[in-house]
């Protein structure tokens, strides 16, 4: 016969056997239907008898002695979990009596197991209805399940995606809030205030919009609004502008720059020096300098020039002005009959380069063997004025060659790179002898070849310094090799201490050597043929502005009575020659001419 089915969630029928109740306060569970009461007012044989009727006599006698009245109020239940903590006495109790109230513990337990409270199956039965009918409605079940919480999942993305978006955009606006309110900024917000009330009262959320419209804090348009409030209830005009006074906040620190020409200028070479030769902030300085208060100018070394050289250079300038504009409009020559010449060293590598770079592009090592030892090159060059025809094209470019000072001989000891005996190339010791040879084998058969046809009749000038090594005037190889030519070309020295005096040194090898930078090189010869290959593609059309800046100089010179202490004169020659208004050559004011020629004379 099957065993009856025990349903724990019913209810205890009437008169029936009831459960005992493990979580009861055993101080209060002292009913009628208690059975630690029976236990405690019975014999072991009438309490325990529905139990086990087999239990021992042993047992049956330490019954009455576990669950007396002392042991019920004194001792806890074993399996009471909800049962308070024991005050101080009777943890004392249980401090003597510990091993004592242990062997009974243990006894109790035995008896429990052994009368089978709790320890026999319980099978549980559930109804049918509540399972599924089949293994497809259960996995359809769980499929939109897991849909369910997939679009659940998302819908919360999203939602906290859209929420930091608003928390971005609310930190960015709060970054970008304006500090402070002008007077008509707070009339306007009053004015909006206004529309957006009526009878004394503002509509839902217009704090808010006008805070957004004016990007002020919520509690600033809040203020303007309470401010107009009691100026109606006090019954006087309504004042909304700024309660700050007009002179407030951190103070202008006012730096004295009137004592700035009296310091030294070696002591002013920097902001920091020059803070400290005034006693001021270096970051209170640079804020002036920042406002126009201060200048930042490069200077440079010019040659000193005795009266001497300044008459030489005065009379230089004014014998370069067309005789046939004198007096009444001075006009300088083209000078399409003097040919410029110089020597310049072109470096291989620069030591120190500015580039602009990428923020996270990483700066660039550059090396050398020895930086003191970078190769260089000496190059002779001569240029003249270019021709250029009605329409402003040129048909003659004006240069007429630029040359190395180098030699080929053999390598005298192997390397790496090449074999003993190799031709290598070095430079030479420039003498002259050197410049002789070249002006006569290089700058001579340039101008036989390249000079127009049409100004051939003309004398031409070969201009150059006065260094020791240079041709003399009255040369007589050279004038017996300009015999050969056909040609009338003499030789003249421009004046002593005056690179500005020559276009050469005043332009043209500066910009050369720029255009230079651009490439690589990483020999002589590389350096040589880069070189080379920027003179013969060098603009004719900045040669020309080159020697328009030489005439300015002039003229500065002139009205400098012959000195060097003027700037470069600049006059746009760029944005004159796009409109097709730039000169061939310039003017000078007659009043300084007449001026620098009754000083010759005296």
């Amino acid at each position: 016969m099957a065993k009856p089915i025990v349903d724990l969630n019913a209810p205890p029928e009437d008169g029936g056997e009831k459960l005992l109740d493990l979580n009861s306060d055993p101080a209060e569970a002292q009913d009628d239907d208690d059975p630690f009461q029976d236990v405690a007012g019975q014999t072991s044989e009438q309490t325990f008898h529905k139990g086990n009727d087999k239990a021992s006599q042993h047992e049956q006698d330490a019954l009455p002695a576990l669950f007396d009245d002392a042991a019920v109020h004194n001792v806890c239940h074993p399996f009471d979990l909800n049962h308070p903590q024991q005050d101080s006495e009777q943890e004392n109790m249980l401090t003597e009596d510990g091993i004592a109230l242990h062997v009974e513990q243990d006894a109790l337990e035995d008896l429990i197991e052994e009368f089978g409270m709790y320890t026999k199956r319980v099978d549980i039965a559930f109804d049918q209805e509540e399972l599924s009918d089949s293994d497809g409605e259960e996995d359809q079940q769980t499929h939109d399940e897991q849909e369910n919480a997939q679009a659940h999942d998302d819908e919360e993305d999203e939602q906290a995606h859209d929420d930091v978006d608003d928390d971005q955009r609310h930190h960015d606006q709060s970054q970008h809030r304006t500090k402070e309110l002008t007077d008509r900024q707070r009339q306007d917000i009053f004015e909006d205030l206004l529309r957006s009330s009526k009878n004394g009262k503002l509509k839902r959320n217009s704090t808010t919009i006008i805070a957004a419209k004016y990007n002020v804090p919520i509690r600033t348009i809040q203020r303007v609004w309470k401010r107009a409030k009691k100026c109606w209830t006090q019954g006087i005009p309504v004042d909304v502008n700024g309660l700050k006074p007009k002179n407030c906040g951190r103070k202008k620190i006012q730096v004295d720059l009137s004592t700035v020409p009296d310091i030294p200028l070696n002591r002013r070479g920097t902001i920091r020096l020059l803070a400290n030769a005034l006693g001021v902030n270096k970051s209170s300085l640079h804020r002036s300098f920042k406002q126009g208060l201060l200048r930042q100018r490069s200077n440079s070394l010019k040659p000193y020039l005795k009266e001497a050289n300044k008459k030489s250079r005065l009379q230089w300038c004014v014998s370069m002005l067309e005789p046939s504009t004198l007096p009444n409009n001075p006009k300088f020559k083209e000078m399409k009959n003097i040919i410029h010449t110089d020597e310049k060293w072109f470096n291989g590598i620069r030591k120190n380069k500015t580039m602009y770079m990428h923020p996270d592009e990483e700066d660039p090592h550059r090396i050398v063997q020895n930086k003191n030892a970078i190769h260089k090159i000496m190059f002779y060059s001569g240029v003249t004025h270019p021709r250029f025809d009605a329409e402003g094209r040129w048909y003659f470019d004006g240069k007429l060659g630029l040359w190395p000072f180098v030699h080929e001989e053999p390598a005298q000891r192997r390397s790496g790179n090449r074999p003993r005996a190799t031709p290598i190339t070095k430079t030479m010791k420039v003498d002259r002898q050197t410049m002789r040879s070249y002006m006569i084998s290089k700058l001579l058969e340039a101008i036989r070849i390249r000079w127009p046809r049409e100004h051939a009749y003309e004398t031409i000038w070969i201009q150059q310094d006065n260094a020791p090594s240079h041709v003399r005037a009255d040369d007589p190889e050279f004038a017996a090799a300009v015999a050969q030519t056909g040609l009338d070309i003499r030789i003249m020295n421009k004046p002593a201490n005056s690179p500005d005096m020559n276009c050469l040194d005043l332009g043209f090898f500066a910009s050369l050597q720029s255009l230079t930078d651009r490439t690589t090189s990483r020999n002589m010869d590389e350096l040589i043929a880069n070189v080379i290959n920027e003179y013969e593609n060098y603009n004719p059309v900045l040669l020309n502005r080159v020697f328009l800046t030489l005439q300015g100089c002039m003229i500065e010179v002139v009205k400098d009575n012959g000195g060097n202490r003027y700037k470069i004169p600049h006059m746009n020659k760029e944005r004159l020659e796009a409109a097709g208004m730039l000169p061939k050559s310039l003017s000078c004011d007659r009043e300084i001419v007449q001026k620098a020629i009754e000083l010759l004379n005296n």
